[in-house]
């Protein structure tokens, strides 16, 4: 199989498993934001901010460190899955002291024992850590698809069933340790290799001088990404329940589409990283389809946001939907931004990455820091705009290194960009026709649908046909 065909291929699965586990999560999510409340929501987003940080630690870039490498050895396999439990140990003890003064600090004694309970979860994480990259490096998304889904899924009805007997807070903690604990189990049912417990010195650094510019640029992105959290949570919970809830419904989409284009771009990409002129040619590919498909996704759900809050959640979280419609608008050029970022990696200028990252957090600081004294929905616009300021500075060094800049990338998307705005006000005022909230879904996305297709079509955008021919061929692979 040709490389865009295997990428190709490799996308597709990657995107069932993350659209399974994100439909299943979904679903869930809208049972549990209506058996909690707004407070129980926030204290434990709250809480998964320290998770996440504690996450990057334990990953500390050697992933990817793992799939750039082609010549990579079992003893490079074995050293990070060594590294991996132990700083997790470390974070688990860490958090566990810590705890009392997270707290004390929010005045919310409840914290403590949360925190603790949460941070369980962190071994588990650390044990998949090897088998979710070993998965990656083969494409083997089809075995990833099933797993998350089955722990999804298992982790989410427990999670029901605790908020149902009134549990409040206590069954998403639940639900974070159960989903870890069934992916470290069925992750490792299928995998074929086995720890060897040896840790190399020479692989460690080897990798390393790859990983530790990515683990500092993903330290410093998880602390401008999470940065709201800490202020928000310090002046409301709730408060922090509806930014959390509003930007939600957006990253369901866009945690799928964003760990498609990283799961398959790095491994895939990374063997033509020395054949420049493919390089950019798959890279424009991957940039117009990757529009083509997420323009009308966003800009659909900044438009339905009201009324698909109403009837999903209902009228006690409309406080999100303008969090909701701003966020939508920033994941959408966050996502074709990224692409940009996995170019460098695929490069292995992991030290340009990082020296954008520093560029980018003095932007978004900034940005928030005057943000937040007026409120969660500033907060949510400065989001927008340092997201687009960062799209410039993401495709500052691909364009110097391969002549593929923010103009040239913008130029191939305008045409996809705007059959998305005009679809997006067809959408909007069609919704006035009717009052009832399902019926303005249906008559909002199908005249949008069409509205979208059809400027597509008028305007030739080739991305389509070439779209609809992959996904014909893949099936027709599939049947033989």
């Amino acid at each position: 199989m040709g490389l865009a065909n295997k990428m190709f291929s490799g996308m597709v699965w990657s995107a069932l498993e993350r659209i399974s586990v994100q439909s299943v999560s979904f679903v869930l999510t809208i049972f549990l934001a209506r058996l909690l409340t707004p407070t129980e929501y926030g204290t434990v987003a709250l809480l998964l901010v320290f998770i996440s940080f504690s996450q990057v630690f334990i990953d500390s870039g050697f992933s990817k460190a793992l799939i750039q490498k082609q010549d990579r050895t079992s003893e490079d396999i074995s050293t990070v899955f060594i590294f991996n439990i132990l700083i997790a140990a470390v974070c688990y003890i860490l958090l566990w002291f810590g705890a009392p003064f997270v707290a004390s600090f929010y005045e919310a004694p409840l914290l403590e024992i949360l925190l603790k309970v949460l941070s369980i979860s962190l071994i588990f994480n650390s044990l998949y850590a090897i088998p979710l990259t070993l998965y990656t490096i083969k494409l083997d998304f089809k075995s990833i698809a099933r797993v998350n889904f089955i722990a999804t899924l298992l982790s989410g009805v427990v999670a029901i069933y605790l908020a149902f007997e009134g549990f409040g807070a206590w069954a998403l903690v639940w639900q974070t340790i159960i989903k870890s604990v069934l992916t470290a189990v069925l992750m490792w049912y299928k995998l074929s290799w086995k720890p060897s417990w040896v840790f190399s010195k020479k692989s460690f650094n080897s990798l390393f001088s790859f990983g530790s510019k990515l683990l500092i640029s993903s330290l410093l992105n998880k602390l401008v990404n999470n940065f709201y959290a800490f202020f928000i949570a310090k002046m409301s919970t709730r408060d922090l329940g509806y930014y959390d809830r509003g930007t939600r419904f957006s990253d369901i989409f866009y945690a799928t589409i964003n760990a498609v284009f990283e799961n398959v771009l790095l491994p895939g990409l990374a063997t033509v990283q020395d054949q420049r002129d493919v390089l950019v040619d798959h890279t424009r590919r991957i940039i117009k389809m990757a529009a083509l498909m997420i323009t009308p996704l966003f800009f659909g759900l900044a438009v339905i946001a009201e009324p698909l809050i109403k009837v999903l959640i209902g009228e006690i979280w409309l406080p999100a939907v303008p969090i909701m419609q701003l966020i939508c608008i920033a994941r959408l050029i966050t996502i074709v931004s990224g692409i940009n970022m996995n170019l460098l990696y695929v490069l292995g200028r992991t030290d340009l990455a990082l020296k954008q990252q520093y560029l980018k957090i003095t932007v978004r600081v900034i940005l928030l820091i005057l943000a937040l004294p007026y409120g969660i929905v500033y907060i949510a616009m400065a989001e927008l705009v340092s997201t687009s300021i960062h799209f410039f500075i993401n495709t500052y060094h691909p364009g110097k290194i391969m002549q593929y800049g923010a103009a040239n990338q913008l130029s191939d998307m305008k045409s996809i960009f705007f059959a998305g705005l005009v679809m997006s006000i067809v959408g909007y005022f069609s919704m006035y026709l009717v009052s009832n909230d399902i019926l303005k879904l249906v008559i909002a996305i199908t005249s949008s649908a069409l509205t979208y297709y059809g400027l597509v079509v008028l305007f030739k955008i080739e991305e389509m046909n070439l779209l609809k021919s992959k996904l014909t061929g893949l099936i027709r692979a599939k049947k033989k």
